[in-house]
């Protein structure tokens, strides 16, 4: 299992990272190309505004994924030194169970939505498409970010226990 995880945790990082540079790539071209549109040629792409709120939604949520596996969140530090004297062994479990739950919530949550959505038959605002295509991919994305912060706490810790085995047994 150990194994298996370290082989398809990075396989899964680098599709996402491409994921996310594509959905950024097209976030931009829209942009600049709406923009060019509309000053140049008085002629915007129309919905353009509403398909870069899902290119910006689908980029955050699969960009999630990168940040949970690597564990390299933003901290905010007002209470950090305050558990670490209280609960020192405890912090890392505190703050990394916090994590999984909390994202555990957040996927829960759009799941919900995106079957609502599904089941309602709801329709995005100007363009008319399925709201379902957007949810549901948010939705996929949450939860693959949530697999992702499992696996990499797992090996992350997985690699301290090797890491505290050579060092208390005298390998560097």
């Amino acid at each position: 299992m150990e194994s298996f995880i370290k082989y398809l945790l990075p396989r899964i990082i680098y599709l996402i990272k491409i994921l996310s540079a594509v959905l950024l790539f097209l976030m931009m071209a829209l942009t600049f190309v709406d923009v060019l549109g509309r000053y140049l040629f008085n002629a915007p792409i129309y919905g353009s505004a509403e398909m870069i709120q899902f290119l910006l939604a689908l980029t955050i949520f699969s960009a999630l994924g990168i940040v949970n596996a690597d564990d390299s969140h933003i901290v905010v530090e007002v209470f950090e030194e305050r558990i670490k004297k209280i609960i020192p062994n405890l912090h890392g479990i505190l703050i990394q169970g916090f994590s999984v739950l909390a994202m555990a919530f957040i996927s829960w949550q759009l799941y919900i939505f995106a079957e609502d959505s599904y089941h309602l038959g709801s329709m995005t605002t100007v363009l008319e498409w399925p709201l379902i295509i957007v949810t549901g991919s948010v939705a996929f994305l949450s939860i693959l970010s949530l697999i992702c912060l499992i696996c990499g706490l797992f090996v992350k810790n997985l690699y301290k226990k090797t890491e505290n085995s050579k060092t208390s047994s005298g390998r560097n």
